[in-house]
């Protein structure tokens, strides 16, 4: 009987003490330089060039956001067509190809709130309505030689996603989720490297998002901050 309880006690996985949520964003937010760092800058400025991987399809990207909530965004593929996304700070929206211009609602809307909110990385848990530790999933123990340490981040509409940091370096590493779409949700991953110091603070120069058999790589090219950017430049289109 003894031998029989120890082999079900060998059997059975150890369980692993989760770090609070809150305690892995704080060493995120002191990674990438601190809450007082990028609190000074007021507006950023980045372009960066896109590959589709496996495709030889490329193009570019450009995104601008200001400290008072404004942001646009604006890729080019080539052979595929543009897509932008922006928001004078309370209308988000969105255009590209496929659905045209609209003014974003409900999940979509929630998740460009999210993308878009100004210097969000030092504060990541204020821009959603829950955020919980989690083992790492499936999607983001193919990351070879990297412990990770994840969270969920729960949104107030639509469905979470779990952010998944370096447990040594306390960087992001891989995102995965669902994308909203009138075409329906779209899961994806995402994953960060390449990480610089500049201005005080420290960002990602290398992003490379899958979703289904599609893999695009974007690097930047530019980053510059506290540029003067017109207003006119975030306003929606006209319909």
């Amino acid at each position: 009987m003894i031998a029989f309880l120890l082999s079900l006690l060998a059997a059975t996985p150890a369980e692993t003490t989760l770090r609070p949520a809150q305690a892995i964003l704080a060493d995120y937010a002191n990674a990438v330089g601190g809450r007082g760092a990028w609190k000074r800058l007021r507006s950023v400025h980045v372009k960066r060039a896109l590959t589709v991987t496996g495709q030889g399809a490329s193009g570019s990207e450009e995104h601008w956001a200001t400290a008072e909530g404004q942001n646009r965004s604006e890729s080019t593929l080539r052979d595929v067509g543009t897509f932008r996304q922006g928001s004078d700070g309370r209308v988000f929206w969105s255009q590209d190809p496929v659905f045209g211009l609209r003014r974003l609602e409900g999940a979509e809307q929630e998740d460009a709130r999210i993308n878009a909110a100004w210097n969000a990385e030092p504060d990541l848990a204020s821009l959603y309505a829950n955020v919980k530790s989690v083992p790492p999933p499936k999607e983001a123990q193919a990351e070879p030689d990297i412990s990770l340490e994840c969270v969920e981040l729960q949104k107030k509409q639509g469905k979470p996603s779990v952010l998944c940091f370096d447990a040594k370096t306390h960087l992001r590493v891989v995102q995965t989720g669902v994308q909203p779409s009138p075409g329906g949700d779209i899961p994806y991953r995402l994953v960060f490297g390449d990480w610089r110091a500049s201005s005080g603070i420290k960002t990602w120069y290398l992003e490379r998002m899958t979703a289904g058999p599609t893999t695009v790589e974007g690097r930047i090219t530019s980053l510059v901050f506290d540029e003067k950017i017109p207003a006119s430049r975030f306003k929606m289109p006209k319909l």
